[in-house]
């Protein structure tokens, strides 16, 4: 537990009572010393992402992002990634568009503070138009939300100097909000649905990119993140254990409707980089080693083969290639070719 954050809660607590779970969540992760003000992702952190995963993801982001240019003849093409963390695939994309005018946004100021001192990032707090494709890369999962259990909210408050759940009648605030869904938890993503209300009012024409662990139909359970290991106790150590729940794609998108942005088919991962072409990259690669090997370069060839087991885990069903990427758009806007293509592949696997 970081002390510091700890006693920022405890005095949120005291001065107004027991906390929805999305406050306890935003002072954790995103208050002064909270957890997302260094991110700890990496090898050497709690968790890994994609782009920490190979480079060549954010190459794939890239070739995603092509077809979305040319639909809106974008020139220069402007690009905001919301939850831009340590900025590595900023570093990625700009690598693969070095002409893209890219924006990366954070809450953190020491988020901020490391994003500043990436060549070809401008930094910013909040989304802020204009803007043509809005990319949220396993964002969605980690913004605050508010947490139903067996009819009641659960809200967070002290018993001597730990944290505790408080269940406590539902708010007509959090009922209308809820509407009809039951469940035995449910999971409310006030976050991830006012991110979508503010990239929708920045948005005057242009796509959104949301990828992240979730599905069509649900999201949860809630469980935290440290050291490459599941925490179920997120409330014990605030500001150290990262907290998370999947994304509940199909609220995300038929509220991102409501707001003028028409939602195309949500996708698994494995399935849109194939579609962009992992596999040739793949046998790219392999030719690669084979050259250095015949070349005497063998420290070389097993970086390569190293780097290339390594890629293979973003389109692996068991690991990332299980996430989900869901393309919104305004109505005037049409599917990318890559899209069409996973469609297509996945009816012929369906008949």
């Amino acid at each position: 537990m970081r002390t510091d954050v700890a006693d920022a809660i405890r005095t949120v607590i005291r001065r107004d009572g027991p906390i929805t779970f999305a406050t306890f969540m935003e002072l954790a992760l995103y208050g002064p010393d909270g957890y997302y003000d260094a991110p700890p992702i990496g090898s050497d952190g709690d968790f890994v992402t994609s782009p920490h995963v190979h480079p060549a993801f954010g190459m794939f982001v890239a070739r995603a992002l092509e077809p979305l240019r040319h639909a809106l003849r974008a020139e220069p093409f402007r690009v905001t990634e919301v939850g831009a963390g340590d900025g590595t695939l900023a570093r990625q994309i700009i690598a693969a568009m070095p002409d893209v005018s890219y924006t990366g946004v954070e809450v953190s100021a020491g988020a901020r503070t490391a994003l500043s001192d990436i060549d070809g990032v401008r930094v910013a707090a909040a989304v802020d138009p204009p803007v043509d494709v809005v990319i949220a890369n396993e964002l969605l999962d980690n913004l605050p939300f508010r947490l139903i259990r067996d009819g009641q909210e659960i809200r967070i408050d002290t018993d001597g100097d730990t944290f505790v759940e408080r269940p406590t009648p539902i708010g007509q605030d959090l009922r209308d909000l809820v509407g009809s869904r039951t469940t035995d938890e449910l999971v409310v993503a006030t976050g991830a649905l006012g991110l979508i209300e503010r990239v929708a009012a920045a948005l005057d024409r242009g796509y959104v990119l949301l990828i992240d662990y979730g599905d069509e139909g649900g999201g949860g359970p809630v469980h935290g993140y440290r050291a490459h290991q599941p925490i179920e106790d997120v409330l014990s150590q605030p500001g150290v254990v990262d907290i998370t729940a999947g994304v509940d794609f199909g609220w995300i998108a038929r509220h991102a409707g409501t707001f003028g942005l028409h939602a195309f088919g949500l996708q698994q991962q494995s399935d849109v980089l194939l579609a962009l072409g992992f596999e040739e990259w793949l046998y790219h690669e392999l030719a690669t080693q084979q050259e250095q090997l015949a070349a005497g370069l063998g420290l070389e060839a097993v970086r390569t083969w190293s780097a290339r087991s390594r890629a293979s885990m973003l389109v692996d069903p068991t690991s990332l290639g299980s996430m989900r990427w869901l393309l919104l758009a305004t109505d005037d806007l049409p599917a990318p070719a890559w899209l069409n293509t996973v469609q297509e592949a996945n009816h012929r696997s369906a008949d």
